[in-house]
């Protein structure tokens, strides 16, 4: 009998260790496959799949992010309790679930050349933030941030080390010292032409810019952190959007005649311009670059000694209105759409300004009219003024156009 009962307490011991193995055995198996489901949803960039709650370092819930937001994350080393991952540049955690990865993308820096104004967007409670129309954070606190951008019912910010939007009537608007940087009151455009190599022909020797000369030129820009200005911030800082640091200009090239060699040099530098392209005599709209713009310059309008008036009677000053009209629309449409002209030799009059205004452009480039090729807020934005540069201009004579 006592050696049945020993039997039974044997047996009983065998069974219960191999159950305990059995469920220790399960627990690490599960470890195992949660590390692997989490390492299979981490990547260095993220886009959310759905609008999903932001967490603090303790994991409790300050706010929401919404769907198609890409982020960057931080590297982590993920364990077997890891649930969380955290965005870089903040102090916020997403759980690991709601993202997708996604390849390397950049984000735009460009808002960071810009100056702060000395004032604030000031909250108290949540705060909503917005990108391209969309929300992309939701707040659960008070904030106070430098203002970047102004620009119509939208206040622009930094926030999570990018450039989001307020909405104005959401804020109220403080006074603080943010900079004492200088900024701009007006604003410098140069006008280039052709720029030729060597064994390259150009016709017009005064407004044709050797290689080398327009390669020095961009390179000292470069070279001393000069701010080149779209057609767009142009815009914004006429209408005292932005603030702008005093090493600013304005780069625009006329006509499209080789204009492949200014763009290899601009693109080279990392410089922003306007090439102001005669659609109908170039293709050069159709050359590709991340820091030149292609705006109107007409299309067939580009001739001179047609028309009394002006510097050289150049024929958008008397031609008929509907030819006029005509020819801008056909420019307009190869370009893609375009807000932004240059009038062929500078020659305008109040009826090109016109109907200029009624075909959607909203600047409109001259010559320097008194003023040294300089732009203030009050200058009519039909008569934006630009200093030509000449083939003979060195590069000190350059320099001192600059100051």
């Amino acid at each position: 009998m006592k050696k049945i009962i020993l039997l039974l307490v044997c047996l009983l011991l065998v069974v219960g260790c191999t159950g305990k193995s059995t469920d220790n055995k399960k627990v690490e198996e599960n470890k195992i496959d949660m590390k692997k489901e989490v390492s299979s949803y981490y990547n260095k960039y993220v886009v959310t799949k759905e609008e999903s709650k932001l967490y603090d370092k303790d994991y409790k819930e300050v706010g929401s992010i919404n769907k198609d937001v890409k982020l960057i994350l931080d590297d982590v080393e993920i364990t077997e309790d890891t649930r969380y991952f955290k965005i870089a540049n903040t102090d916020y955690y997403i759980k690991y679930n709601v993202v997708n990865k996604i390849e390397k993308f950049e984000i735009d820096k460009r808002y960071k050349r810009y100056v702060v104004f000395n004032q604030n967007i000031v909250t108290t409670d949540s705060t909503t933030f917005y990108k391209d129309d969309n929300y992309v954070y939701k707040i659960n606190s008070g904030v106070s941030l430098p203002i970047i951008i102004k620009n119509g019912n939208k206040y622009y910010v930094e926030y999570n080390n990018e450039l989001v939007y307020v909405l104005k009537n959401e804020v109220k608007v403080v006074n603080h010292k943010n900079t004492s940087q200088k900024t701009r009151t007006n604003i410098r455009t140069f006008t280039y032409h052709a720029v030729y190599k060597p064994g390259e022909t150009c016709k017009n020797k005064s407004i044709c810019h050797p290689y080398k000369q327009f390669d020095e030129h961009m390179k000292y820009l470069h070279d001393n952190n000069y701010l080149t200005l779209t057609m767009t911030e142009l815009e914004w800082f006429l209408d005292k959007k932005i603030n702008i640091p005093t090493k600013t200009v304005v780069i625009t090239l006329d006509d499209g005649n080789l204009a492949k060699n200014a763009i290899e040099i601009l693109d080279k530098y990392e410089l922003h311009a306007t090439y102001f392209i005669i659609t109908g005599r170039y293709n050069s709209y159709k050359l590709e670059s991340k820091y030149v713009d292609f705006e109107c310059h007409s299309d067939n309008l580009h001739n001179n000694y047609k028309c009394p008036g002006g510097q050289q009677g150049g024929q958008l000053l008397c031609e008929k209105e509907s030819k006029v009209v005509a020819d801008l629309k056909l420019s307009q449409e190869k370009l893609g759409g375009s807000h932004y002209f240059a009038y062929p030799f500078f020659d305008f009059n109040d009826r090109a300004k016109r109907i200029l205004k009624q075909q959607g452009f909203r600047l409109a480039f001259i010559g320097q009219w008194n003023s040294e090729g300089y732009s203030t807020f009050n200058t009519d934005r039909y008569m934006i003024r630009r200093k030509t540069i000449f083939s003979t201009d060195s590069l000190n004579v350059f320099k001192s156009y600059l100051k």
